[in-house]
């Protein structure tokens, strides 16, 4: 017979994992890291890998961040994403930015037109 301690401990266990949401995944069309040449940030990029955001300042730096929710709709012809991300500190973030399939990918943040951002081509 189990003691009362141990069921409780394995109560809170499970609760506190069904309580715990999944990263959500980006589509894979979002994957990759992205680069954008307008002025004031041609030296900053964007990564998107399966479960996580990050932005970045040089080729060696970014901060990364979970992607708890993905929100896709469309908006006349275009795509718009928003992104809901957290950081270590459970700060929470949204991004919201149209995408666009031509010519390999485009983002274009929605508060900011002028931020065109390509997927970065790997170099070997």
């Amino acid at each position: 017979m189990r003691s009362i301690l141990q069921v409780s401990c394995l109560l809170a266990l499970w609760l506190c994992t069904a309580c715990t949401s999944e990263p959500e995944a980006a589509p894979s069309y979002l994957l990759g890291a992205w680069q954008t040449q307008a002025e004031g940030y041609a030296d900053q990029h964007m990564f998107i890998d399966d479960h996580r955001i990050g932005f970045g300042t040089s080729s060696l730096t970014a901060d990364g961040y979970v992607i708890t929710h993905i929100d896709e709709s469309q908006v006349g012809a275009k795509t718009l994403f928003v992104v809901s991300y957290q950081g270590a500190d459970q700060a929470k973030y949204q991004l919201a930015f149209f995408y666009e399939p031509a010519a390999g990918g485009r983002i274009i943040y929605k508060n900011q037109d002028h931020l065109i951002w390509t997927r970065k081509v790997v170099t070997s």
